[in-house]
Parts: C-alpha cells; sequence; structure tokens
C-alpha cells in the first residue's frame, strides 16, 4: 500500500540514532555554506594525515589533487546514493539506510578508485595492498567525519536553509466559504482532508487532489469556522468526508468518502468519537 504520509527516509547513524532525511533538506545541506566549510576542514585533514602514503610517492600538488578527487568521488557516493534512497522510500515504508554501512561502501570504492588513478601515473598494477593497508584508517576517519558532520553541523545547515527561505503566506478569503494556500484557492465545502508532508501540505477535495508549500498547524487556524477535526498531528479531516472508524491491529482510523484513511492517535480517540456522534 502506498504510503499515506512520507516525512523523509528513516536512516541511521554510527550510534544507532534514527533520523529523516527530505528531499528539500538534501538540497539545502549541499548548497550550505557550512557544509562547504566542513568539507573544506576534512579535507585539510586528509590532506595532512596522508592516509595513502602519497606524499612518498608524489608531489604535494599531486597529493592534494587525489585528495580532493578522493573527497568528491566519496561525496558524490554519499549525493547520489541518498537521493536514490530518497526515491525508494517515498513508494517503499520499510526502506531505510544505515550510513555507516553505505560510508564504508562509498569509501571503499573511492579508495580503489583513486589507487587506481595513481597507479596509473606511475604506470605500474594496481597496488591492491596498498589499498588494503590504508582501507581500515580510511574507513575508521569516514565515520568520525561522518559522525561529526550529522550530529553537529546538518542540523546547523539545516536550520540557516529553513530561516533564509521564503515563509509561504497563507490567508483565508470570505473566511469560511474559501480558502487560499500559496496562491491557490479552494471552496470549503468541498475539502476532505489537509495533511501534513514534510514541509508541505496535501489538500484533498471532491475534485482534485494538490501539495502545496505550506505548514498544516497555520491552516489549522484558519479551518476553525469548519466542521472539521485533528485525529492526529498530522492531519485535519472535514466531517462531511468521514463515513467510518476503521481499526487494524488495534490502531484507529476514519475511513473518507475518497477511499483514503486518516488515522487517529489513542489521546484524540474520545474527542474523535464524541465529535462524530454530534
Amino acid at each position: 500500500m502506498e504510503q499515506e504520509i512520507w516525512r523523509g527516509m528513516p536512516y541511521y547513524d554510527v550510534f544507532w540514532r534514527k533520523r529523516h532525511l527530505t528531499r528539500r533538506e538534501l538540497r539545502v545541506i549541499y548548497a550550505n555554506y557550512y557544509t562547504y566549510v566542513f568539507w573544506t576542514l576534512a579535507i585539510s585533514i586528509v590532506v595532512l594525515l596522508d592516509l595513502h602514503g602519497f606524499a612518498e610517492r608524489v608531489s604535494l600538488f599531486a597529493l592534494v589533487s587525489y585528495t580532493v578527487a578522493l573527497a568528491v568521488i566519496t561525496v558524490s557516493f554519499y549525493i547520489f546514493g541518498s537521493w536514490l534512497g530518497l526515491k525508494f522510500s517515498e513508494k517503499n515504508a520499510w526502506f531505510f539506510m544505515i550510513y555507516p554501512l553505505f560510508g564504508l561502501m562509498a569509501v571503499s570504492v573511492s579508495t580503489y578508485i583513486v589507487e587506481l588513478g595513481m597507479s596509473g601515473i606511475f604506470r605500474g598494477a594496481v597496488s591492491v595492498e596498498l589499498a588494503a593497508e590504508k582501507l581500515p584508517v580510511n574507513i575508521i576517519l569516514t565515520l568520525v567525519l561522518e559522525t561529526f558532520y550529522i550530529t553537529f553541523v546538518l542540523p546547523i545547515a539545516t536550520h540557516f536553509g529553513e530561516r533564509n527561505e521564503k515563509q509561504p503566506v497563507l490567508k483565508a478569503i470570505n473566511t469560511c466559504e474559501t480558502l487560499s494556500i500559496a496562491g491557490k484557492t479552494f471552496f470549503c465545502n468541498q475539502l476532505i482532508s489537509v495533511s501534513s508532508q514534510d514541509h508541505y501540505v496535501r489538500v484533498k477535495t471532491d475534485e482534485d487532489e494538490v501539495l502545496l508549500r505550506a505548514r498544516l498547524s497555520d491552516l489549522i487556524d484558519l479551518l476553525n469556522c469548519q466542521n472539521g477535526i485533528q485525529p492526529h498531528r498530522s492531519h485535519w479531516v472535514s466531517r462531511r468526508a468521514v463515513t467510518e472508524i476503521a481499526s487494524h491491529d488495534g490502531h484507529k482510523s476514519l475511513v473518507l468518502s475518497d477511499g483514503s484513511q486518516v488515522p487517529v492517535a489513542r489521546g484524540r480517540m474520545v474527542d474523535v468519537q464524541a465529535w462524530l456522534e454530534k
């Protein structure tokens, strides 16, 4: 069954802390000043540590060039893998990523690619032994940098990205008759449900279903005059659209006129039942 609410791709860090990543956050993260500062510092650390022993074989310029190549290839794997994961997780609720394992694969492939390039310059065979010798240290350093980034830098990058984005303008027109969200107007008597989805809201009506950038909390205030209820913090439903209450594995949900179901939070079940009985 297609996911009713997608809050981003679930992933785990090296401490097995569960987080979520969205497409918007991915764009913000890799276009943020703090991310590039972190990459610069990380590349400088890798150059100084010289994990591949390049300093003994090549010039300083070549050392810096191939360290940058290693970083670019590794980051490219991260971005591409995250993008694929995001696409896949939208349709498959069970999917998640374990970034330490993904990082292990990314740095392993990057290490051998860089070693292949170095061996090609010296016209020798690929030094599998040397790459294998340096790989454990590369992996440990990658996990340390990855953990530092996810724990400290990523929240800052996301926060500043959100703060710098233009906030959508929400307003009600004729109060209880129509509702305007980000320039699109809806007739309130045609609303079925409004659901939060990441940093957007999915608005369902009798005629259409659209995804708009807005916050559900703002819309709830504008819908106070409607005969509706918020059965779950991520959903608002219209009374006329509710056909019945369904139960599955102990979880309650409201069945709507379009066939979809909206979950009911345990703490709101009493209020929902009282509302339906009015």
